[in-house]
């Protein structure tokens, strides 16, 4: 099931989005796709509160209340991750866009070609992503947990690995933490930092000397020898990792 968000404060811009997707969906029978519409950014945060977010997010920029780069920087800081696309009248936010990660940036009036190409390119990648998942045996039973989800893996009681995903959940792995490091290193944005931790590059907020910030608001301490080798992979990510 793929979720998609569209918020807009103008009615009329609101129903061309919507019929847009809903022709899309006609051409894309092998997705199962739903749709919700938001007039406010502050009306659709709410419901992302309550019922959980979004796979993708259409969002105009100008609106009445917020704009809409603020309503995806409030996004990013819950910890959200979906994928953002931009349909805006102006090219002045393009920068604070890619602070946001947007995948896409599209200016108004925009063709029904390029709103397609752009979902095209989110959904293959989604797509991809999702395949590369695996099945654990947890403390709970078997579930399946896509990789890009982790934010980072610690050691718990009694040689337990605990999982720490995006959507704020934590899986009990018995595993050990050499284990599942070969599992997610098939991820690009997976590290090991010292014996116990593995961390996922992409959801790192910020790096002290003992302590990890990340985008979920988690903070995890770590041993200080491994403080080097971590802020060098950190800024090699930074700099050169394309997503």
């Amino acid at each position: 099931m793929i979720r998609i968000a569209i918020c807009d404060d103008e009615l009329q811009e609101l129903e061309l989005i919507h019929s847009l997707l809903t022709t899309y969906m006609q051409r894309h029978p092998q997705d199962e796709i739903t749709i919700h519409s938001f007039s406010a950014p502050l009306e659709m945060l709410s419901y992302v509160a309550e019922h959980g977010g979004f796979d993708i997010l259409l969002l105009d920029i100008y609106m009445a209340g917020m704009l809409g780069t603020d309503a995806a920087r409030e996004l990013r800081q819950r910890g959200d991750n979906g994928e953002i696309i931009f349909l805006t009248t102006s090219r002045d936010h393009a920068i604070e866009a890619f602070e946001v990660e947007a995948v896409q940036y599209l200016i108004k009036p925009y063709a029904e070609v390029m709103i397609f190409a752009a979902l095209d390119r989110v959904m293959q990648r989604m797509n991809r992503d999702r395949r590369v998942s695996l099945t654990l045996k947890t403390s709970e039973g078997i579930t399946r947990l896509a990789i890009r989800d982790v934010v980072f893996t610690e050691t718990g009681r009694n040689n337990y690995q605990i999982v720490h995903t995006i959507q704020g959940k934590k899986i009990q792995v018995r595993m050990t933490a050499t284990e599942i490091f070969e599992l997610f290193s098939q991820n690009k944005f997976f590290v090991r930092c010292g014996a116990s931790i593995n961390l996922n590059l992409k959801y790192i907020r910020q790096i002290s000397r003992d302590n990890i910030a990340f985008d979920t608001g988690e903070h995890l301490a770590y041993p200080y020898r491994a403080y080097q080798k971590l802020k060098e992979e950190f800024m090699r990510f930074q700099m050169f990792t394309e997503e």
